[in-house]
């Protein structure tokens, strides 16, 4: 049994402790008042999986003890995936280039704002895939999005230089890490490998999404002059909504 809930407005912190075996629950509210709408994700606080708690988890990710205590640890890998998702996003949307950078352990890359390197925006051996969450997840381990069109990503085998975590600089063969992760073989054999945290929770983030735009909204009708309000669904029927009329006048 679930014993309580962690509220959280952001659908990536969401996703990324949803990977860890986290439930989540949404709620999808619209105030008729204001117009607005606030989507508010509600997170177990135990792992169903493992003994990972949501609590101990966002307090050392805060307060910088996770990362140095696990600079690849499942649960950054996944935020540093969301990132990377906001910001190529943020790039096909504006024209704007990107390049990826190291991270302050070297341990993983983020997008940042900028021209790529030469040597990787001019390299021999391509890939290419229209999964943009892969890419993302790629972006997280060094391997930067060099060219994009149609819908066709593509992306240098070989990517930056990265810190690995038994302390090696090495560069990462994308071609042989993404036929693995969609073989499985690279979860089975390395089920906490940076791609595989990272891929997973750009997968949650995606299924969240499709959740959301299926999720009958609750509405807010505030009656006039008052601090009374009443929540109906989106869909609800007029007898409901008279219900709710009457209880305004009754209050």
């Amino acid at each position: 049994m679930i014993e309580g809930w962690w509220p959280t407005h952001s659908l990536s912190l969401a996703a990324c402790l949803g990977a860890l075996g986290m439930p989540i629950r949404t709620d999808v509210v619209l105030d008729e008042r204001s117009g607005e709408e606030l989507t508010t994700f509600y997170v177990g606080l135990q792992s169903l999986w493992n003994t990972l708690t949501t609590d101990g988890l966002v307090s050392d990710w805060k307060s910088g003890r996770l990362e140095t205590a696990d600079a690849l640890h499942p649960f950054l890998c996944g935020l540093r995936a969301c990132h990377n998702a906001t910001a190529i996003a943020s790039s096909l949307r504006n024209d704007h280039p990107q390049r990826l950078v190291l991270t302050a352990s070297d341990h993983a890359t983020l997008y940042a704002e900028g021209d790529e390197l030469p040597s990787l925006r001019q390299a021999d051996e391509l890939i290419e895939t229209s999964d943009f969450e892969l890419v993302a997840a790629l972006g997280v381990i060094g391997n930067p999005m060099i060219e994009h069109e149609r819908g066709l990503f593509r992306l240098p085998r070989w990517g930056h230089s990265i810190l690995s975590a038994t302390g090696e600089w090495i560069r990462h063969d994308a071609q042989n890490l993404v036929t693995r992760l969609r073989d499985g073989s690279l979860e089975q054999d390395d089920p906490q490998h940076p791609l595989v945290s990272a891929y997973n929770a750009r997968a949650v983030h995606a299924q969240l999404t499709r959740h959301l735009n299926g999720t009958v909204r609750r509405v807010l009708l505030r009656k006039p002059r008052s601090l009374r309000s009443a929540f109906v669904p989106e869909n609800a029927s007029d007898d409901m909504l008279d219900r709710v009329q009457r209880h305004f006048r009754i209050a």
